[in-house]
């Protein structure tokens, strides 16, 4: 059976392929039918937990809480331990690995499905559009490790988009002005913006943005210091567990808000022992959370700006189909309110904000569904060289340069002369470029290779021990690089010193 699968930040949807349709999966759990799995981990007695059952062991004396796991991929390397409890420890991957198997159990053991014995659960999934090469790898290597069939992968925004083109422009003909879509997708943790073209079932990213740590959890986060200055009390005196315990209350009570709510009331009864429920105007959150939410409506500001086609008008209100709003954070009231102040009736919420991503990775799975869906490169990757004494740096891939629609795939060759006997090639990623060429905004710094330019190293079988020396002999040299990039984030270069007739494959990946 084929599944949308979307590891959220603060919940875990899963929609499926059947015979056309394309339901968000229910779970059973403690005689209630629950929409999503919570993206939360507990330890207690040295046994780990997670969604339903850690949410069960909230506020039991003795337990540790780890809430919004899916962030910790935006900056941490597959190996570097996270701490969940005292004294309870394990590797990234192996966190994440443990929670889709357990997600994966729940799709077997407590769905509203029938699957067969043994049957293997095949999965299209989706990672944030602005997503780090690093968040990409621990995303796909842990549905691998889990044991899922990994369909492929697209980004969020364009998994929602595709939702939105099923439900809402089924019958898009070639004479519609619509002509491109909007999806502002506000998650638990992240934020991210996709101008996706439309016809009929194609699909075609023309240009994106994100913030990496934007989200709902940072609403919650402000809802929080609110509560502990209205009671006087410190983050600095508080446990990472009672921190979680209190944050899963905000949360609860900022999604219970609707546009006509006054005041916000936070229970932290459950940490404070006896302690009364405390009152928040409403006003004043909204009056904290604002520059948050500006930074977003920024970014599709910019995106707008930005876009460079000539067969898209921005300028032609009729050729904006929508601006489509996905993830769970745009149901809190001041995001859509700002939002139509400057989009007016071209803001769209989706019915199932919280599963439309999901709805459109099922649809993606679907050989029936015939949807195409050309990706962009989400960040740029590239290069240091030397130009003289100083140092460019050389984009390989552009942002939001399209991939080939066919292989996912795309292609980029350098060809150069050598001065030294060894390359000590040194790679990035970043969100922007600045003004004078440098990378800017969001920087990763990729791990370094090398390559022997001097054709007499060729058999050495570790030339990163020896020392980089000047070689203006090795000029008559002709060294091409041939980069492959796929919409996974994988990136792999073959270097080939074409004059001697030698060659290396690469797979390049995150420094450690």
């Amino acid at each position: 059976m084929r599944f949308g699968i979307d590891f959220g930040t603060t919940r875990t949807v899963v929609a499926a392929e059947e015979s056309g349709n394309y339901p968000v999966c229910t779970f059973s759990w403690n005689g209630e039918l629950k929409e999503y799995i919570p993206s939360l981990a507990a330890v207690r007695d040295g046994s780990l937990v997670f969604g339903w059952e850690a949410v069960d062991h909230l506020g039991r004396p003795g337990v540790d809480i780890l809430r919004s796991m899916k962030r910790l991929t935006g900056h941490l390397r597959p190996e570097d331990p996270v701490e969940i409890g005292r004294g309870f420890t394990l590797p990234l991957l192996d966190l994440i690995t443990q929670f889709l198997a357990h997600v994966k159990w729940m799709i077997t053991r407590h769905s509203n499905l029938t699957l067969k014995r043994r049957e293997r659960i095949d999965a299209m999934v989706a990672t944030p559009a602005n997503a780090n090469s690093n968040q990409r790898y621990i995303t796909f290597e842990a549905f691998r490790n889990a044991g899922y069939g990994l369909l492929g992968a697209i980004n969020e925004p364009s998994a929602a988009a595709v939702e939105f083109l099923h439900r809402y422009l089924k019958k898009l003909g070639p004479r519609s002005p619509k002509k491109y879509v909007v999806v502002y997708d506000l998650g638990g943790g992240t934020f991210d913006t996709s101008i996706v073209g439309i016809e009929e079932r194609s699909h075609d990213v023309l240009a994106h943005q994100g913030i990496s740590r934007l989200g709902g959890d940072d609403f919650d986060e402000i809802i929080l210091d609110l509560v502990l200055a209205e009671i006087g009390r410190k983050r600095e005196d508080l446990t990472p567990t009672e921190i979680a315990i209190l944050l899963e209350e905000c949360r609860e009570r900022k999604e219970g808000l609707k546009a006509n709510t006054r005041k916000i009331v936070v229970d932290p009864g459950a940490v404070f022992e006896g302690h009364a429920p405390m009152v928040i105007d409403t006003a004043i959150l909204y009056e904290r959370c604002e520059a948050l939410i500006q930074q977003s409506l920024d970014s599709v500001q910019r995106l707008l700006a930005n876009l460079n086609t000539a067969d898209i008008d921005v300028a032609d209100v009729r050729s904006l189909a929508s601006v489509y709003l996905v993830g769970g954070s745009v149901a809190f009231p001041p995001v859509s309110r700002s939002l139509r102040e400057r989009f007016a009736s071209k803001v769209k919420q989706s019915p199932f904000p919280h599963g439309s991503t999901a709805i459109g990775l099922a649809m993606a799975a679907d050989p029936a569904a015939r949807i195409r869906i050309q990706e962009t490169v989400s960040r740029y990757f590239g290069i240091w060289r030397e130009r003289g004494r100083d140092k460019i740096f050389d984009p390989i891939f552009l942002k939001d340069r399209q991939v080939d629609s066919e292989s996912g795939h795309l292609h980029v060759s350098r060809t150069y002369h050598p001065v030294h006997n060894i390359g000590l090639l040194r790679f990035l990623e970043c969100s922007a470029i600045g003004r004078e060429g440098e990378p800017a905004g969001d920087i990763s710094v990729w791990k370094d290779i090398y390559f022997p330019y001097d054709p007499s190293l060729r058999e050495r079988p570790d030339v990163s021990l020896l020392a980089v020396e000047p070689r203006p002999d090795l000029s008559s040299q002709e060294v091409v690089e041939t980069y492959d990039y796929d919409t996974r984030g994988i990136v792999r270069v073959e270097i080939e010193n074409r004059t001697a007739g030698y060659r290396k494959l690469f797979k390049l990946e995150p420094k450690a």
